[in-house]
């Protein structure tokens, strides 16, 4: 009877208190407790940190990882539950059951670990609200801020720690929230990139911290905060605090390379690390970060003033890179830069290439670095045309003996260097190509180009299209030669044939085979012409690379000498005088430089390049010219804006009139003009306009944006043929059966091919699944016949879209639900409760499937 009577919880006696906080405190906080530092050791073990950044204080891992927790911390939350229904004894707003409180904030501390936030922070709001005296309120606290950082509420985070801040002297304030406030605040200046403001909290924090390993993360990140204001004496010293306690490997190995960094800065004795740095190297286990040992090593060479040992330990930076893009992008780049400065410009295209195959969009001044790329590559491109042209017309000149004679030691030279490729592939280098030049094309000079096979198929490709195409094209503008040599498909078979307007030519790609290297030789008049002409075209490009894009002009006068001694005549010779022209003057070399004025001013008096000689102000002038039409335009602008129609009518007008070869800004003039007139006359008139600005200027910036209108009439007013696709999109969002309420309840449904999937095998991992890391959800798996080939399997009791899209992400990335599904076997959508049955009913899946790309899929 006394037993019974202890277990109600409907009177306040000593007795029914005492039995509730034992009962409460061992039969359910306890299990609950051990469930949730388990989950805590599991997140510990399978967070990564990214040490290219600050550490954050705390790392709470992705929701991916999250998720992996939820069979411990929905456990914890089961059982936190259950102490608060069962043992929970309130009298007067008070409760009397210690470990009933505890268990709210275990409660709490599940859904926050499950990155539950909202779950989370209402769960610690009513902690701190409801037991205001006593410890638990500071403790609530402290992770309703935690929270809140989280959340990226910054604000309402900040006011949490302050307010903890200020009853620190309160009798209760409990030690352990003493201890972690300082990390807390450092954790929320991080967040913030505050890190100024960051360092004194870690320095406090770390004097209060009786925890080994949130010691040694706060010396990494001090560490790490110290080199950033570059006091690597600081840095060293706590990088060398971070290794010495023997922290996780990963760690130590980023200390360590943290340390050699700040060595190479010149905070110390680079012999110490240098020596640690190549032991490293040698052991076995460090195999998977040797792209990162020399780098470090290349780094402290460089400010030993070792650059040539900077460079070797660089390349092997990037060649014994195996998955850290990262720094393999980094090695590339400080490589490229290196070669680039000492202008070898074969070797920066190399390496910046290496580099972009691999560079984040968000890296910084990345699209300078590509379009050094870009630059470079044209500039090896048009480098090797020449030479490989040049060898060409050199093997013509020869007989037939000497020629075999040639080609058979090309052959022998081709298979030594595959051999010798092979072997640097398997130990990861990179190959280069030199770029020789040519100093004379006929009968000596130059160098042999065999060895290249990629650049001989582009070789014969161009003599190829040379053949069926005999027109020459004026390639003047760098944009235009970009597309002038094409690259050789690198999958070729040893014959491959090419179909030209004149004939069919079978091609042989095997370097092993005399005709191979026979089949490019210019054997005709023709045929030295057109290999004349992209030499020709190569020179032009290089050159004015040299001279306008790398600002070298030592190389661009070198280049445009050679040029016009080769090739007197060329097409492009006016450009190259002016070229020369610009360079001499520059040299201030007078003679030369008015040699090449008279020869322009009195060859081609009307061209640009005499005007501007004759009147410097020349170019001044059409640019005066130019900003007069952009203040026109930037008035007709205005007076659009104000709705001022008549008005744009009228300077339009006047500006097609007045600059009608500024393709740049009429267009812009005409959309103007076009939209106003829809606004004064009718619609028609408008879209009479925008059809001939978008036939005229297709190319301007101003086309898609009238294209945008254009299609607008075409579907209000029905005025033109509507785009198709648009179209099918309109069709799609008018009359499709389903209607799109993201806030209703949804279900998941996976649907398979009945013959093809173990239906009931299917449920049965599902089932798992949703017992091991949703079993909080009470998800109901069903499964129903759609027709003779499909079946549905449903997933049901999801709040909203949002909740639903959580689940099927992690049921389609759960290895161990797909397993032996194949992508062409089963789709899976989440749809709600009002169009599930509608969808039954229709059967249409293919109806739907464009209703949830159009609706659920997002970018």
């Amino acid at each position: 009877m006394l037993v019974f009577e202890s277990c109600s919880t409907k009177k306040n006696t000593w007795t029914r208190r005492a039995y509730h906080n034992v009962t409460c405190h061992y039969n359910v906080y306890w299990n609950g407790m051990v469930s949730l530092g388990e989950g805590e050791e599991m997140l510990r073990e399978k967070v990564t940190d990214d040490y290219n950044k600050v550490l954050r204080v705390y790392n709470y891992g992705t929701k991916e990882d999250a998720i992996t927790l939820n069979p411990k911390m929905d456990r914890t939350i089961k059982k936190a539950s259950i102490g608060i229904q069962r043992h929970s004894m309130t009298f007067g707003g008070k409760e009397y059951i210690k470990w009933v409180k505890d268990s709210y904030l275990m409660m709490g501390i599940a859904h926050f670990y499950k990155q539950d936030y909202t779950s989370a922070r209402r769960v610690f709001d009513f902690v701190a609200k409801e037991f205001d005296n006593s410890p638990l309120h500071y403790e609530a606290i402290l992770w309703l801020a935690k929270t809140y950082i989280q959340q990226e509420r910054y604000e309402k985070a900040e006011a949490s720690l302050n307010l903890l801040q200020s009853k620190l002297n309160d009798d209760d304030f409990p030690k352990s929230v003493d201890r972690e406030l300082p990390l807390v605040y450092a954790d929320f200046y991080i967040a913030k990139d505050d890190y100024n403001s960051a360092m004194p909290f870690l320095e406090r924090g770390l004097e209060l911290s009786n925890d080994h390993f949130v010691t040694t993360r706060i010396d990494y990140i001090i560490g790490q905060l110290n080199q950033m204001d570059n006091d690597y004496k600081s840095a060293i010293k706590y990088f060398k605090k971070v290794v010495k306690r023997n922290p996780p490997y990963k760690m130590a190995f980023e200390a360590q390379m943290n340390m050699a960094e700040c060595y190479s800065e010149g905070s110390g004795d680079t012999k110490y690390i240098n020596k640690v740095l190549k032991k490293m190297a040698k052991e076995t286990k460090n195999k998977e970060y040797l792209d990162q040992i020399y780098y470090a090593l290349a780094q402290i060479a460089l400010s030993d003033g070792e650059d040539t040992l900077a460079i070797n330990y660089l390349r092997k930076s990037v060649s014994t890179s195996v998955s850290d893009q990262v720094q393999k992008t980094t090695s590339s780049l400080q490589l490229a830069d290196i070669y680039f400065d000492e202008s070898d410009y074969n070797g920066a295209q190399a390496y910046y290439d290496t580099a972009a195959m691999s560079l984040p969009k968000d890296y910084p001044n990345y699209e300078v670095i590509l379009n050094k790329t870009e630059i470079l590559s044209q500039l090896v491109q048009q480098a090797q045309t020449i030479t490989l042209q040049d060898s060409l017309q050199r093997l013509a000149l020869m007989d037939t003996v000497e020629l075999y004679s040639m080609i058979d030691k090309l052959i022998e030279e081709y298979e030594d260097e595959q051999e010798r490729i092979a072997e640097e592939k398997e130990n990861g280098g990179i190959q280069f190509v030199d770029m020789t030049r040519s100093t004379s094309t006929r009968p000596q000079g130059g160098g042999w180009y065999f060895d290249n096979t990629a650049a001989l198929g582009r070789g014969r490709t161009e003599f190829i299209k040379k053949w069926g195409n005999r027109k020459l094209e004026d390639n003047w503008r760098l944009t235009d030669k970009r597309s002038m040599m094409q690259g050789f498909e690198e999958n070729l078979t040893d014959e491959d044939i090419i179909t030209t307007q004149d004939s069919t030519i079978v091609m042989i790609t095997n370097p092993r085979d005399r005709q191979y290297y026979l089949q490019h030789i210019p054997r005709t008049p023709e045929q030295m012409a057109i290999s004349d002409s992209l030499v020709i075209d190569a020179y032009n490009l290089l050159a004015y690379l040299y001279l306008e894009e790398l600002r070298d002009t030592t190389m661009a006068l070198d280049t445009y000498l050679n040029f016009q001694q080769n090739y007197p005549g060329n097409k492009y010779k006016l450009e190259s005088w002016f070229a020369l022209y610009k360079i001499y003057k520059a040299n201030n070399d007078y003679e030369k430089s008015n040699y090449y004025s008279n020869l322009i001013t009195s060859k081609y008096p009307e061209s640009n390049y005499a005007k501007v000689i004759q009147d410097p102000d020349y170019f001044i002038k059409l640019s005066e010219q130019k900003n007069e039409i952009a203040k026109l335009y930037e008035k007709t602008f205005k007076a659009f804006n104000r709705e001022q129609y008549y008005r744009v009518l009228n300077y339009s007008d006047r500006a097609v009139d007045l600059y009608p070869e500024d393709t740049t800004l009429v267009p812009k003039f005409l959309y103007l003009r076009a939209i106003s007139l829809g606004a004064v006359n009718v619609a028609d008139t408008m879209y009479a306009s925008l059809i001939d600005l978008v036939l005229e200027y297709p190319s301007n910036s101003i086309a898609p944006l009238a294209k945008s209108v254009i299609k607008t009439l075409q579907f209000e007013y029905g005025l033109g043929i509507p785009d198709s696709t648009l179209l099918a999109q309109q069709e799609i969002a008018e009359k499709s059966i389903y209607s799109f309420n993201p806030d209703e309840r949804h279900l998941v449904m996976i649907l398979v091919e009945t013959e093809q999937i173990n239906i009931s095998a299917l449920k049965v991992r599902i089932s798992d699944f949703d017992k091991k890391y949703f079993r909080l959800k009470r998800l109901r798996v069903k499964s129903l016949m759609l027709n003779n080939q499909t079946t549905i399997v449903t997933v049901s009791n999801f709040d909203s879209m949002d909740d639903a899209g959580n689940y099927l992400l992690a049921l389609k990335n759960d290895e161990y639900v797909v397993s032996g599904l194949q992508n062409k076997d089963f789709e899976i959508y989440s749809i709600s409760t009002t169009n599930y049955p509608i969808f039954y009913r229709d059967k249409g899946i293919k109806g739907y499937k464009e209703f949830f790309d159009l609706k659920y899929k997002r970018d």
